[in-house]
Order: structure tokens, then sequence, then C-alpha cells
């Protein structure tokens, strides 16, 4: 028999037939299904337990019991279903008539086994989407305010911070020196072109025949680089670490601007508490579930990597607004610094975040699952660190922001801002460029 099943090898039916053969033979009857085996090792005489007893049987049960909904042994009904249930398989449905099923355990209608679960747009329920871009703004930080409250609010912030100002010119100072201190100039001479040497010009009178001879200047190691600040203006970022924040980039800014190096300041906030035209427009849509980000960005142009910063000076004093700070979505924020980056001509790229908290924006957490925002910034830090040429680094102020960023510093005093900032610059600008 056991030689019969390789000629059924082609045929399913007939080979599971020859093995129902060979079983039978070896005395392994493999029967018809659960319930008969079941059956065979207990004997035809002994009842089924997972069967009701015969109508008369039944009615000898209640009439010994005694009293309505109580067995024989004294225990209650419901104490009987509830071993009823612990005695049968896992998951298995109760059967009213007593038979056990056939089916297994019901799958709910719509589950699909080892599928993730999809949104009506066709995407992962988990992954990050926002609801409407419609209400979101970039503006100029100049076009938030008049000139005149624009230049008073920069008064302001000079008034408020003149003894920090001088600590961090002086640190700025220092920086400014070592980047000087690398772009000393060196020359290569004898060169076949490049500009001409003067200096060698006698040559073509003491030997004619010698060729005439070039020079050429060597690249400075950061001439081709551009930095872009991305200032966190959440409400938290409230009173003096604002201002801090907006002076110690400031003086940065300028810093850097008589060396070479082009600096773009960035804020980042929200035009609306708890969601604001984009919540409205998704309570009136019937509050779908799953929706994504649910509050209108603002994203600010303090000063552009072109622009000087004399005329960016005032842009500055717009933090001190009242009513500017609002929530903070880090995720996308990180994304619009780093794609205007990408856009940038410079060889060298530097994106430092400034920011004192984990992102916040009460109506889009209300709405989605835990942790939405902070795992979208997550992917995002992630996906630059590991395939972008943008160098990033992020300073927190009184949190600790290396849970996120693999280069990173956290500062407890607001008041360190200025020389942290300075100090890791300066460890950038000493290493070599990101691969």
């Amino acid at each position: 028999k056991i030689d019969a099943l390789a000629e059924a090898a082609d045929d399913q039916d007939a080979f599971a037939t020859r093995l129902k053969e060979v079983l039978r033979a070896l005395d392994l009857d493999p029967g018809d299904g659960r319930g008969d085996d079941v059956s065979d090792e207990r004997g035809e005489d002994e009842p089924d337990p997972q069967k009701p007893d015969s109508p008369d049987d039944q009615d000898e049960e209640d009439d010994a019991g005694g009293g309505e909904g109580q067995s024989m042994d004294g225990t209650s009904d419901d104490q009987t279903s509830g071993d009823e249930r612990d005695s049968r398989p896992d998951g298995a449905p109760a059967d009213p008539d007593g038979d056990a099923s056939d089916e297994g355990p019901e799958l709910n209608e719509g589950a699909l086994p080892n599928r993730q679960e999809v949104g009506d747009d066709g995407r992962p329920i988990d992954a990050y989407r926002v609801f409407t871009t419609a209400y979101d703004e970039t503006i100029d930080a100049a076009e938030l305010c008049d000139p005149n409250e624009l230049e008073r609010l920069r008064t302001l912030l000079d008034q408020q911070l003149t003894a920090l100002s001088s600590v961090v010119a002086r640190l700025a100072n220092k920086l400014q020196r070592r980047l000087m201190a690398q772009q000393n100039r060196s020359w290569a001479f004898d060169l076949e072109e490049g500009v001409l040497d003067t200096a060698r010009l006698t040559r073509i009178i003491t030997d004619p025949t010698s060729p005439l001879s070039f020079k050429a200047e060597s690249e400075s190691p950061f001439r081709d680089t551009v930095v872009t600040l991305l200032l966190d203006n959440s409400g938290s970022m409230r009173g003096r670490p604002i201002m801090v924040a907006a002076v110690c980039a400031d003086i940065l800014a300028r810093t850097l601007e008589r060396c070479g190096v082009k600096v773009e300041i960035l804020g980042f906030t929200t035009r609306a508490w708890k969601g604001g035209q984009a919540r409205e427009a998704w309570i009136s849509a019937g509050k779908p579930a799953h929706p994504g980000r649910l509050n209108d960005l603002r994203h600010i142009i303090y000063k552009s990597a072109d622009a000087p910063w004399r005329r960016a000076k005032k842009n500055l004093g717009l933090m001190m607004r009242e009513g500017l700070l609002k929530e903070n979505i880090d995720g996308e924020a990180l994304t619009w610094a780093h794609e205007r980056l990408l856009g940038r001509p410079e060889a060298r790229q530097i994106l430092m975040v400034i920011s004192d908290g984990s992102p916040v924006d009460d109506s889009t957490q209300s709405a989605n699952a835990a942790l939405y925002l902070d795992k979208h910034l997550r992917q995002v830090i992630e996906e630059i660190e590991t395939r972008s040429p943008v160098e990033l680094i992020a300073i927190g102020i009184g949190h600790d922001v290396t849970r996120w960023y693999r280069r990173a510093v956290t500062i407890v005093d607001v008041e360190q801002l200025g020389g942290v900032m300075i100090e890791k610059l300066a460890e950038l600008f000493e290493s070599e460029p990101k691969a």
C-alpha cells in the first residue's frame, strides 16, 4: 500500500484515499472527524459531556434537584454554564444544539491576518497624515506686524538682554577667530595655469627658455557652507527662553556672516490653539477617524540665507510679540527646514534645532493614537540622519533631546544657550563634513 502512494502522487484525491488505507493497515484509522475519535475512546454507552441529556433524563434531574435552577450537585445553572464554557476549546462558540462546531473560531468580518489596517486613503492608520494644508502658511516675519511695532519689539529685546549680549559676543569673537584661522590664505606656486605670479616674471629675462609661472589660492575648508537655525516658537518658550534664543541667533548670524558662512533663521508654531480652521473643517466633515494633523501650521522666515544680517535684524524682535507663540509640530517643521537646505547650492549644509520640549498639539493628539506627533518626529530625524547630506544637531533647553537626536546636547539654564551653540558649531566646522 505504501508503494501504491507513488502511483497517485499526481492525483490529490486518489493519494488521500490510498493514504487512509495505509493508516488503517497500521491500525491508525484517521476517522472522519474529532467527534468520532472521542466517541470511540469513551465507548458507546458512556454519555457525551458536550451534549445535553435526553429529555427524560433532564426531567429526572430537575425533580431530583428539588428547586428551580439547581443541578443534582447543588450548583446553579450559571455555574454549570460557566463550567461548560471552560471545558470548550479556546475560541469555540457555544452551540445551542449541543453539537461541536466544525468551522472553528469565527474571524472578525473584514479582518485579514498579517495585514495592517488601512484608512480611507489606503494608507496604514498609524501612518502620518495631514487632514488639510489649506490653512497652513509660510510667511516672512516682517509680514506679521507693521514696521513700527517690529522696531519697538527689537528695541525691547536689546534693552532686556544687554548683559547677555556682551557675554555671547565674546564667545562669538572666539568662534570668529577660530574660523578665520582656518581661512589663512595659502598659495600653490609654479603651476601651469591660474593667476600670473608677478614675483617670478624676472625669470623671463634671466632664463628666456623657462615657461611663465602661475599660482592659485587654496580653497577654504568651510567657505561653501550654509547654517540653518530652526527655533521652537511654542508657548512653552515664552519669556526668557525665547529672548535668549533670539539674541543668540542674532549674534551667531552676524559672526558667521563675517566669516563668509551664510545663515538662515527659521521659526515654527501654529496659527491657533487646540486646532484652527483645520479642526473646524474636520468637524464639518463628520469627524472621520484617523484624521492626522489637525491644526494650521505657521512657519516663519526671520532671515533667509541670502539676506544680509542688517536687513533681517529687526525681524528677530517678532519673537517678543504677545500671542505669537502657540503649539509646536516639530516633525513637519524639521522637514520644511531640511527641504529648504537641500535646495541651496552650498556643498556643506548644517541644521541646528533649538527646542524646549517634545511635539505638542492638543487638537491632533486628541483625535489620533498616542504619541502620534512624537513618532513622526522620530521618523523624520531618522531619515535626515541616515539618508541626507545635511548635518543635524539639536540643543534642548531644559529638555532631554538626546532621546530623539544622535548629535544633541541638553542645557538646564537658558543662559548657557549662546555658549553651547557656538561650541557645537565650532566642533562641526573643525570636523570633516558628512559624507
